[in-house]
């Protein structure tokens, strides 16, 4: 059985490290999100849904003119991303809303880039939101996750992780999700993965709509 993710939990989890989540989460897992924005087209004016926005550790991240769209479960979260954003003049437009991720409010086909970095390990239904996301993409549009992804079954280390997973829930994501598979089952076409972080614990996925 897999590890239950309580959204509750998670909301008020994210919104007490808000205060603090760059300072420790940040060099975690910055490495990972720095490395995913070499694959983010550099095309001015693209429309770019980031979920899970944080509290804007990716912001000064995007290419000049990017119409961004950030959204996050937690208010705080989002209250420290607009007060980033605010500092930041790269020609960049941020649009940032407290949202849940299985329920976006934005029409069909309307993104040319979805980014997920390290949220669908910590939702309560991973496969309404990798749906989601295949929905608000355009056709032909770039969808890139970063986070951790159980290893495959039967080896040594997925076993682990099935073990760890009740553990890692109560910091704020779980181990025992095949990530790749969940976006694949939405119907992203994944078409590259490669390792990111601190002894290559993490996967960037890109994937696309057909």
């Amino acid at each position: 059985m897999k590890c239950q993710v309580n959204p509750r939990y998670m909301e008020q989890l994210y919104s007490f490290y808000s205060p603090f989540y760059e300072y420790v989460f940040g060099k975690l897992l910055g490495p990972g999100r720095r490395k995913a924005f070499k694959y983010v087209p550099r095309r001015p004016d693209q429309q770019v849904l980031e979920i899970g926005v944080g509290p804007g550790s990716t912001l000064d991240f995007y290419p000049p003119r990017t119409k961004l769209v950030g959204i996050d479960i937690s208010r705080a979260m989002i209250e420290r991303a607009r007060e980033k954003a605010a500092n930041i003049n790269s020609g960049c437009r941020f649009d940032l809303h407290v949202m849940d991720a299985t329920h976006l409010d934005f029409p069909d086909n309307h993104f040319d880039l979805v980014m997920a970095a390290y949220v669908i390990t910590t939702v309560q239904d991973p496969h309404t939101v990798c749906r989601e996301i295949h929905r608000v993409v355009k056709p032909g549009g770039q969808i890139i996750a970063v986070n951790h992804t159980r290893s495959q079954n039967g080896s040594l280390w997925g076993r682990v992780e099935d073990v760890m997973a009740p553990v890692f829930v109560r910091i704020g994501f779980t181990t025992d999700l095949d990530v790749i598979r969940v976006m694949k089952d939405a119907g992203i076409s994944v078409y590259q993965t490669v390792p990111c972080n601190l002894l290559n614990t993490g996967r960037i996925i890109m994937g696309t709509k057909q």
